[in-house]
């Protein structure tokens, strides 16, 4: 069951809620307008999906946040501004993705909550020889919905796309032992039921960009990047939209 909490005190807001809510989604939504509501709603059901403002009354800005994370929900943060300084703060906190309030923009909340719920359905390979790097990955496509497979290097990712035809993307390292992520990109463009396979190369290395390009990746990013770079880089390679 798809259920949905959010935190909101503006009334007018929550009207639009419900009615964007029932015109464009099949959740099970309930809608707190404060910290002590949203705390009684956690502790007494599981919530799968969540969205809340960085100030909700009965608690200081941002501290919700941690309340949702404390209760496994990683919430879409629809707010009026957003500072460098605040996101600096909440860098390590489970957030999906933060949202303006301009112009009460609910309909971009509603967007993304469907295609959280799509993600759902696509199953992605993470392949990369360090285990925290690759738990990074890992739960940051996690918290995005996704199902996620992992390889510690290239050998073993043909592996893994041998035994799970679902896979639908690649995120591979650069610099791996036993097969590194370039020799994976050619492997997996020489295999007729690969070719077309999505490919995201990351690496320390700038100048391996065009050797990555000229194998067939289908997109690349330098280390270091943001989380929201690469959230933006893996959908714009899976061709998802953000569809009613």
């Amino acid at each position: 069951m798809r259920r949905l909490l959010i935190i909101e005190s503006n009334e007018a807001l929550v009207e639009e809620y419900k009615l964007l809510l029932d015109e464009h989604t099949n959740f099970h939504y309930k809608i707190v307008s404060s910290y002590e509501e949203a705390e009684k709603a956690l502790k007494q059901t599981r919530y799968e999906f969540g969205v809340t403002d960085i100030n909700v009354p009965g608690a200081k800005e941002g501290v919700v946040i941690a309340l949702m994370n404390r209760y496994n929900l990683a919430p879409i943060i629809f707010t009026d501004s957003i500072d460098e300084d605040f996101q600096e703060a909440y860098e390590s906190a489970q957030i999906v993705a933060y949202i303006l309030k301009e112009s009460n923009d609910i309909l971009s909340v509603i967007k993304k909550l469907n295609q959280l719920e799509r993600n759902k359905k696509s199953t992605l390979l993470v392949v990369d020889d360090s285990i925290l790097h690759a738990n990074f990955i890992k739960q940051n496509l996690i918290l995005h919905k996704f199902k996620v497979l992992t390889a510690a290097n290239g050998k073993l990712a043909l592996e893994k796309l041998k035994n799970h035809p679902e896979i639908d993307f690649v995120v591979t390292n650069h610099r791996m032992k036993e097969m590194d992520g370039l020799e994976l990109t050619q492997k997996i463009r020489q295999l007729k039921e690969t070719q077309k396979l999505p490919i995201l190369a990351l690496t320390s290395d700038a100048d391996a960009a065009s050797n990555f390009l000229s194998e067939g990746v289908s997109d690349y990013l330098t280390k270091p990047f943001s989380r929201d770079d690469f959230y933006a880089k893996v959908y714009e390679n899976m061709g998802t939209r953000e569809l009613l």
